[in-house]
């Protein structure tokens, strides 16, 4: 009897086994099964947030293809509702050429990411002056005589590291405000006790003791840049085809001004005093002298405020944005007021007040209503992609 108990004991032992196995290969079989279901269910959603994520990928690319300028307007890439999904760009520019997109698409709990690098070529030997685009329209400010910053406010770039050049001196000897750019110059820099945080290029420096320089100072010779010498021509004839070119002195004393076509030219000076906004270009072959509080808004051909062969004043308590140019005179800005672009002159440049004098942001001229083989062309492309 002892002897049954013992084999049907081994026997209840050895089926407890096999069930206990078999319920263990039941079981992993059911986890694979479930998660190859998960995964199966997963990989759809996947691809479709990797097509959501392109998808907005591109329409940034397309936004970007229409007005590069709008690289550093946050507002014009929104997170976007996009067919089961959503996305998300982030567009981030790198100096004055690229910028890289990055979109994230979300389909359910699947996320993917796409990097896009998009650049603008730019073809420039119908303007006639390429030498000149890479050295004049990479600065901020680019002055062939002395630059002086004698405010109190501060001067700061939000597109990268650009530079504040002069072919002549540099004065930031006042004692308030930082300056946040690098600075060269090919005489000479007087630095007061003020803070600059990038790099300081001369063949000669005379530095205040309380001034802090939080990038390198490098001694060396540095050459001049040339000055682009803009035709103003086309400007002038999409004036007059406008009704907008005046043959002598021109004076604004009374409100807004928005010229029809975009552009004023006008054969003599300029003498505006008056509070509202001027939407376009004031373009001149005399000098320009900007009172009140008047607002710039530029219009799509570039130019804020442009001089042939006189000088810019600005003494107006209004923001100005856009290129201010003088072919062959200076510019002075000596009020309160923001300028948003960029300050190309051949004479000399000056900042007073307790304004920032520049927010850097590059502004083409283009030439108005010249056809497509006689105006600059500027291409919009992908230089890489990754995901």
């Amino acid at each position: 009897m002892k002897h049954n108990d013992t084999r049907k004991g081994s026997a209840l032992f050895t089926v407890m086994g096999v069930i206990l196995t078999m319920s263990m290969v039941l079981g992993s079989v059911a986890k694979m099964s479930a998660h190859r279901t998960f995964m199966a269910m997963r990989v759809p959603d996947r691809i479709r947030a990797l097509a959501i994520a392109e998808a907005g990928a591109n329409e940034a690319y397309s936004i970007l293809s229409m007005n590069f300028l709008q690289r550093t307007n946050a507002a014009a890439f929104p997170p976007t509702s996009y067919g089961k999904g959503a996305y998300d760009a982030d567009v981030v520019p790198v100096g004055i050429d690229v910028a890289v997109v990055y979109c994230t698409g979300v389909c359910r709990k699947a996320t993917v990411s796409v990097i896009l690098d998009v650049k603008k070529y730019h073809d420039t030997d119908l303007w006639g002056w390429q030498d000149e685009w890479d050295e004049a329209f990479s600065c901020a400010i680019a002055a062939g005589g002395d630059f002086d910053f004698g405010g109190s406010g501060d001067i700061s770039t939000t597109n990268g590291t650009l530079r504040v050049h002069s072919n002549s001196r540099i004065d930031l000897s006042s004692n308030a405000g930082t300056v946040n750019m690098d600075f060269s110059s090919s005489v000479g820099i007087d630095i007061g006790n003020k803070e600059v945080t990038g790099n300081i290029t001369a063949p000669d420096f005379n530095i205040h003791s309380g001034a802090t320089i939080d990038g390198n100072v490098i001694t060396q010779a540095v050459p001049t840049i040339p000055i682009p010498d803009i035709d103003l021509t086309p400007y002038a004839l999409w004036a007059e085809q406008n009704g907008e070119y005046k043959p002598g002195d021109f004076t604004w004393t009374n409100g807004s001004y928005a010229p029809v076509g975009g552009i004023l030219y006008v054969d003599g000076d300029v003498l505006i005093e008056s509070e509202g906004t001027f939407t376009g270009s004031i373009i001149a072959n005399g000098n320009i002298h900007i009172s009140g509080n008047l607002d710039v808004v530029p219009s799509e051909y570039g130019f804020a405020v442009g001089t042939r062969d006189g000088s810019i004043k600005i003494t107006s308590s209004g923001d100005m944005e856009g290129l201010f140019y003088a072919r062959n005179g200076d510019f002075s800005h000596e009020s309160n007021g923001a300028l948003k672009g960029q300050v190309i002159v051949a004479g000399t440049a000056t900042k007073t007040g307790v304004s920032g004098v520049v927010i850097y942001e590059v502004y083409l001229p283009i030439p108005p209503d010249l056809g497509i083989l006689d105006a600059p062309i500027d291409t919009v492309g992908i230089s890489a992609y990754q995901k």
